[in-house]
């Protein structure tokens, strides 16, 4: 694997994890803990998998605009 793909790889995983994080987290993003702990005893959960906020929207149009401006 060359140079650019091992960079490409990482680029996507970078990207791929955020917006995970962000589908978790974004349930409980404004809540306080005291409101997370009550609201989720069990912990969060990707009840609504695949869901997105627009945090990952514009990490997304950021990395396609860096891409495009290359």
């Amino acid at each position: 694997m060359d140079h650019r793909a091992r960079i490409r790889d990482r680029v996507r995983g970078c990207l791929l994890g955020g917006a995970l994080g962000d589908a978790l987290g974004g349930p409980v993003e404004f809540l306080s803990l005291e409101q997370i702990r009550r609201g989720f005893p069990s912990g969060v959960d990707m009840d609504d998998p695949g869901l997105i906020t627009d945090d990952t929207q514009m990490t997304l149009f950021t990395a396609d605009g860096l891409i495009r401006s290359a």
